[in-house]
């Protein structure tokens, strides 16, 4: 016997009071399109690291070539070409299309009269600034020996998505939405600002730490609150649609760094404007959906009568009865991450959910790192691997609401990037390059696709008390397998299609289990603990449609 905690009341759940107020009126759009705007910093934040640590072409400095000065026939890159003629050794470099010379980036001859004998660089290195001007690759010196530093910034900026996942999920359950949202801006651009002045590697990488959590935190708050002030029917698209803000964000970054090629001028651009959002405080109003579930009907009830009156529809004084009559009960419906695995229904669902998101992080980012190094042009590509993300987030909009459903559309894209990924094996490497770069976007796009329905999939699934908490944990998830993606490369050494078998084959398995989980299209989103255990089973089914209360019997059901 389980015995779940809380009990039922009669007060209406926020998607009946919506019949009155309309799914998705004039207030909630006004609200949704402000919040989305704010989708855009994360997305910028989440790829800054490609342009702010953006490795360039190094040499050893010789000071013996500081009086050296060319002729006026000559042009820069030449000068820099015959003084690395003279002393820099070169040295043998391969790829899987072919071996070549290349100048040694850590080593120099001694001596210029004896050319056998090579050194370690002494006297600094000499970096090549004709795209980036200035990047911290090149400010702290992360080359040769400690070219492992530059690891530790993305490492704490995952640590930081990772502990914003947790800790941004369990805040806003605890004191909001809105005031937790607001705390992410104020984090972000506290904690951006002092990366654009930091004054080594450590502190930097300490500071990104705080930009990750607040990232996170500001998109995963974002989405929830977004998607709590609508209707059922409207869920899909308001999840999807704020998907296509952090693809504009994405494809801004680019802009914005093709533009302006000092890392810490770019940093300063992506953080101050997170303050802009702190006047949010008196535009977007809290959710009222979480307000009900913790018991704070009075407020939830101003909400509500703004809402109709922005609106122009009447909602029954019988509403705002209900509201105010079940407060005490209400207040004891608050939860924890405990409760995800407490409860056994609610047990085998969250972990279902956690399998899923580690998974489309690890694939999601494991082919972005193998699409990187397609060449061409660094800000062209960043600007295409936005770009590439919304028809895949046009298509989630679209297939959730079909007779797919959530379920089968969340399979059906994994198991689609699953298989992608095992094709890319027989594609050429070499020769016709353009069939493994196709079967990777192909990949790519299922794959993000996948990850636009799994944040509504999600957020249906997990009860209100526990939702932000439950995408927290589940995007902790995601980081974890988003800090594995990069490590693929050392188990390439075992044997080389190792990796691409690893996301083809979690991938399909994630869309299998997938099937395991209830659907939630055009379902009341659960807004109780004991709603959220029942959901997807058949207690689910004796539940009254109209909000009177079930039997007690069903409630304390042994599960």
């Amino acid at each position: 016997m389980t015995k779940i905690r809380g009990t039922t009341h009669k007060c209406r759940k926020f998607d009946d009071i919506l019949v009155y107020l309309g799914e998705f009126g004039t207030y909630q759009k006004c609200c949704y399109y402000l919040l989305c705007l704010m989708a855009i910093l994360p997305a910028c934040h989440a790829f800054a690291q490609v342009f702010l640590a953006a490795e360039t072409d190094h040499w050893c400095h010789v000071p013996e070539f500081n009086e050296v000065k060319c002729s006026l026939n000559n042009s820069v890159p030449f000068c820099q070409d015959m003084m690395k003629n003279l002393s820099i050794p070169l040295e043998e470099s391969s790829d899987q299309c072919g071996d070549g010379l290349v100048y040694s980036n850590c080593e120099r001859y001694e001596n210029m009269t004896y050319t056998n004998d090579t050194i370690e660089c002494d006297h600094g290195w000499i970096y090549d600034r004709s795209q980036y001007k200035s990047s911290i690759f090149q400010e702290f010196d992360l080359v040769c020996g400690r070219y492992y530093l530059g690891a530790l910034s993305s490492s704490a900026h995952m640590a930081g998505l990772f502990i914003g996942s947790v800790g941004f999920g369990g805040l806003s359950d605890r004191i909001g939405r809105l005031p937790a949202l607001m705390v992410t801006a104020l984090c972000m651009t506290i904690s951006g600002t002092a990366c654009a002045f930091s004054p080594n590697i450590q502190a930097y990488s300490i500071f990104r730490l705080f930009v990750g959590a607040s990232q996170m935190g500001m998109f995963m708050v974002t989405f929830v609150l977004a998607t709590e002030l609508v209707g059922p029917s409207k869920r899909v698209f308001a999840g999807a649609v704020i998907e296509f803000y952090f693809s504009f964000g994405y494809m801004l970054l680019a802009f914005l760094a093709y533009f302006i090629r000092y890392w810490w001028i770019l940093q300063l651009c992506l953080s101050l404007p997170a303050s802009i959002f702190l006047i949010y405080w008196w535009l977007i109003p809290e959710s009222p959906r979480w307000l009900i579930s913790v018991g704070k009907t009075e407020k939830a009830a101003a909400i509500i009568r703004e809402c109709a009156e922005v609106n122009r529809v009447t909602v029954p004084n019988s509403v705002y009865e209900e509201l105010n009559e079940y407060t005490g009960d209400l207040k004891q419906n608050s939860g924890s991450f405990l409760d995800l695995l407490r409860l056994p229904n609610m047990r085998m669902k969250s972990l279902n959910l956690f399998y899923n998101w580690f998974t489309i992080s690890l694939v999601y980012y494991g082919l972005s790192l193998n699409t990187s190094n397609l060449g061409g042009n660094d800000y062209l590509n960043a600007f295409l691997s936005g770009a590439v993300e919304i028809p895949a987030y046009t298509l989630s909009i679209f297939l959730p609401e079909t007779r797919f459903g959530r379920r089968w559309s969340q399979s059906s894209t994994l198991i689609l990037a699953g298989v992608a990924c095992i094709l890319t094996l027989l594609a050429p490497v070499c020769k016709m390059q353009w069939i493994g770069i196709t079967l990777a976007m192909i990949g790519k796009f299922s794959v993000s696709a996948a990850f636009a329905i799994v944040y509504i999939f999600s957020a249906e699934i997990y009860p209100t008390p526990v939702r932000t908490i439950g995408l927290g944990l589940s995007s902790m998830c995601a980081r974890i397998g988003g800090i594995l993606a990069p490590q693929m490369i050392l188990i390439k050494t075992l044997w080389e299609p190792l990796p691409i078998i690893i996301f083809g084959a979690t991938s399909i398995l994630a869309g299998l289990v997938t099937l395991l989980l209830p659907e939630t299209r055009n379902q009341k989103l659960p807004e109780t603990l004991e709603e959220g255990e029942l959901f997807g089973t058949a207690y689910a089914k004796l539940s009254v449609d109209d909000g009177e209360k079930k039997d007690q019997t069903v409630l304390e059901a042994t599960v």
